[in-house]
């Protein structure tokens, strides 16, 4: 017996018309596997779940209790890594690869134990939680939509259910450019499906319910999400505090978004040619150092990025409306007093990301703010950035300015991966883009020992969400 979760109700359906995504194909096969729902709206619904831990809760708890591994992959071996995903394990591999005084605690078992949930070995007789298009996520950047999906996951993880992406209506479909095939408007587009199952009640779901499950569960989601904000899974919970007991509740949900994200977002295949062929030729990498003579020549941008580089990821655009906004020479200021502080380890060279064009012109004149003496190693930036389309605005409003909407992602995506590749990272975590940084830094790739420079407020980002 399938059952109608009864949830929020959408201000608006979703909307808009586009060309068939042929460049981002679906990268695998779909196994339906159960025969639809029924409706009944006189049942009695529960904002309550059970816990309940099985076998793979129980293979997680003796997992997250080994002694750390040693790594088996370098530094730019796991970065190019990221650029040449063939098939879903490789995300596993990569992460298997890294040095676990890297990663964020517990990040090997749990990406296991998501993987093995997500992807059962017979999809016959499974449970599902189907996710609709979030209310006006028209609005939401990338980093938001992933915060909110990571809800949902959880959930999931909680009814023993797997998360799956309505296939008329998903979150983010704005990102995506329309008529995708069988992926349809969803991130399944662009990442790795979220399982290897797929459900015939996928289709079919009024644009007004946000989310079902299938299983006959008398459970009102969204009044569970509303009761119990942020829910954090019990067994990753119970994990954590065995090796940390006084653990916050502000750590153990950003914890988990950064895991739901790593997980979230692993690029599929298709996704990860683009990604390279974007990083090494149809979008131009550009780069400008200052000579001995203090003129301005332009260089070429490594790949990767080397050891000692910085990720500067300025957040300007709409984010004044939920922030105050950070001068870019504030976040330049900031990493020069770390170069001064550590110069045997750091040199001025550094990756800028951010959707403002006057940033960029900025720094193409900003040889060095601190005088030399005081400002470390040597005494001139080298400046790396993409040259992709800007405009200081929201995100669907650049979607909207500038084409392909797939695309357009994919290169946001690609400044993304090229932040993660360098080594110190200055930002603000009030941004979600920020936060995504840094959570695939510390998941991906073995860097969360890495410095990251905190130019904004506490209060912009303590509390942050739901």
């Amino acid at each position: 017996m399938a059952w109608n979760v009864r949830g929020s109700h959408l201000g608006q359906n979703a909307n808009g018309s586009s060309s068939k995504l042929s460049d981002i194909p679906d990268s695998s096969s779909p196994a339906p596997v159960d025969s639809g729902i029924r409706i009944d709206e006189k049942k009695v619904v529960k904002d309550t779940i059970e816990q309940n831990f099985g076998h793979l809760e129980e293979v997680f708890l003796k997992e997250a209790s080994r002694l750390a591994d040693q790594p088996r992959r370098s530094r730019d071996d796991s970065i190019k890594s990221i650029y040449g995903i063939t098939r879903t394990d490789d995300w596993l591999d990569l992460i298997e690869s890294q040095d676990d005084h890297g990663l964020m605690a517990l990040t090997k078992a749990t990406q296991r134990y998501l993987h093995n949930k997500q992807h059962p070995a017979d999809c016959n007789g499974q449970k599902f939680l189907i996710l609709n298009k979030f209310p006006g996520d028209d609005a939401f950047g990338l980093g938001a939509i992933v915060q909110r999906i990571a809800d949902y996951l959880s959930v999931a993880i909680q009814t023993n259910s797997i998360l799956l992406y309505g296939m008329d209506s998903s979150p983010g479909e704005h990102f995506i450019s329309e008529n995708g095939g069988r992926c349809g408007r969803s991130f399944d587009c662009i990442f790795e499906r979220l399982s290897n199952c797929t459900s015939k009640s996928q289709r079919g779901i009024d644009k007004s319910t946000q989310s079902l499950l299938t299983d006959g569960r008398d459970l009102d989601v969204e009044a569970y999400l509303a009761k119990n904000s942020p829910p954090i899974p019990p067994i990753f919970e119970t994990a954590l505090k065995k090796i940390q007991p006084d653990i916050t509740r502000e750590m153990l949900k950003y914890w988990w978004r950064g895991q739901a994200a790593a997980y979230i977002m692993r690029f599929n295949s298709q996704a990860s040619r683009r990604l390279k062929e974007f990083r090494l030729g149809e979008t131009k990498q550009l780069g400008i150092q200052w000579d001995v003579d203090g003129e301005p020549k332009d260089v070429e941008v490594p790949f990767p990025m080397p050891e000692g580089t910085v990720s500067i990821h300025v957040r300007h655009g709409d984010k004044g409306s939920e922030m105050r906004l950070v001068p870019f020479n504030d976040y330049v200021v900031r990493a020069e007093k770390f170069g001064a502080e550590n110069p045997l380890g750091t040199w001025k060279r550094a990756f800028l990301s951010t959707e403002d064009p006057n940033v960029i012109e900025q720094m193409k004149t900003m040889p060095r703010i601190t005088p030399f003496s005081y400002s470390g190693s040597n005494s001139r930036w080298t400046w790396y950035w993409s040259d992709i389309p800007r405009l200081n605005t929201g995100p669907e409003t650049q979607l909207k300015e500038f084409g392909n909407r797939t695309d357009l992602t994919i290169k946001w995506l690609l400044q993304l991966t090229m932040a993660i590749e360098c080594d110190v990272f200055v930002g603000t975590r009030g941004s979600g883009w920020n936060r995504l940084i840094d959570s695939l830094r510390c998941t991906w790739l073995a860097s969360c020992k890495q410095p990251f420079l905190e130019v904004g407020f506490e209060g912009d980002w303590a509390g942050y969400g739901p």
